[in-house]
């Protein structure tokens, strides 16, 4: 199967929350509600350390990190990512995403963000 295709498949279900989000948001409403509190989050979790987490969970959030590397980059990305950035740039990249998701859940988790 074509790794696009494969890909698009992958990610369907992320339909149903966009979805769910345009039928409870007023046209415009995200960007001028939602997102200056998500940079307000994301400015302060920059400006202060990661959550503390076992070694465990850091090694899990590594290997993460490759399986979205190996098998959810569309082949168009990895090949310009691998022309112009060393692996170590790509994966210390990825695993800063995939950290500030793990940050993000547990700002949710905390009710930090609950003014979205």
């Amino acid at each position: 199967m074509d790794q696009g295709k494969d890909n698009a498949r992958r990610l369907e279900w992320l339909e149903e929350f966009e979805e769910l989000a345009n039928l409870k948001l007023t046209e415009g409403s995200a960007c001028t509600q939602i997102h200056p509190i998500v940079e307000r989050w994301l400015d302060n979790l920059l400006e202060g350390d990661p959550p503390e987490s076992r070694d465990a969970v850091w090694q899990a959030m590594s290997c993460l990190t490759t399986e979205i590397f190996l098998r959810l980059t569309p082949q168009s990305i990895v090949d310009v990512l691998e022309e112009h950035f060393e692996e170590d740039e790509v994966s210390t990249w990825l695993e800063s995403i995939v950290l500030i998701g793990r940050a993000f859940q547990i700002a949710l988790d905390r009710g930090d963000l609950d003014d979205l």
